[in-house]
């Protein structure tokens, strides 16, 4: 495998994506590669491989209500039927089934509207 200078490394990493594929095109003609094989020779695009997303739910025993401190919260409680996960910050949350109902996260402040 053919490496190339610190100094065309440190151009390609600080580079923006559409100036990066211009650089490693020029890198690529000096060393006799293209440009993807220069551009794979970076970390940028072995991390870029796009993991899948998980989007189970974890059990309802993991939501945890004790942030809440007034006297109706565990009538609150009894209520929660449903699990959902903050748009904003991912947090678990539990929710009763009325809808449309506004929740806000209690780690990020998100508020959030759902209908479903």
């Amino acid at each position: 495998m053919t490496i190339i200078s610190p100094d065309e490394y440190t151009l390609l990493m600080a580079a923006s994506d559409y100036e990066r594929n211009l650089q490693a095109v020029n890198i690529g003609k000096k060393y006799g590669l293209t440009s993807a094989q220069i551009l794979a020779m970076l970390p940028i695009n072995q991390q870029s491989v796009q993991q899948p997303i998980n989007t189970t739910l974890p059990p309802t025993s993991n939501y945890r209500f004790e942030y809440d401190p007034s006297q109706d919260a565990s009538q609150r409680r009894q209520q929660v039927s449903q699990a959902i996960n903050c748009p904003g910050c991912g947090a678990a949350l539990g929710i009763p089934a009325i809808r449309p109902i506004k929740v806000t996260c209690p780690q990020c402040q998100l508020e959030s509207t759902f209908m479903e």
